[in-house]
């Protein structure tokens, strides 16, 4: 059984100024700008300060493509600004 994308559409407290995915297809959005682990082989984000919050769950049994239509995890960072989601 495969997946399908969806949309959500939901708010976070203000404090929370960027918006990233992980490998596994979670969703969380940070207070403070996370960066990616260079010291280490990673698959997060690494959070040295600031509130943390998870929008989604991990895509259950991803497979490859289902990864792949999503994009690189490590090009989702972006930064949200008053409602606008910049890319």
């Amino acid at each position: 059984m495969g997946t399908k994308q969806i949309l959500i559409n939901t708010r976070v407290d203000e404090k929370f100024r960027f918006l990233a995915r992980d490998l596994n297809g979670s969703v969380f959005v940070f207070e403070d700008k996370p960066s990616l682990a260079t010291d280490i082989a990673c698959d997060t984000w690494d959070v040295k300060t600031g509130d943390i919050l998870q929008i989604t769950p991990a895509i259950p049994n991803p497979t490859s493509d289902s990864l792949i239509e999503l994009g690189d995890w490590r090009d989702s960072l972006i930064e949200i600004d008053d409602e606008i989601i910049y890319d």
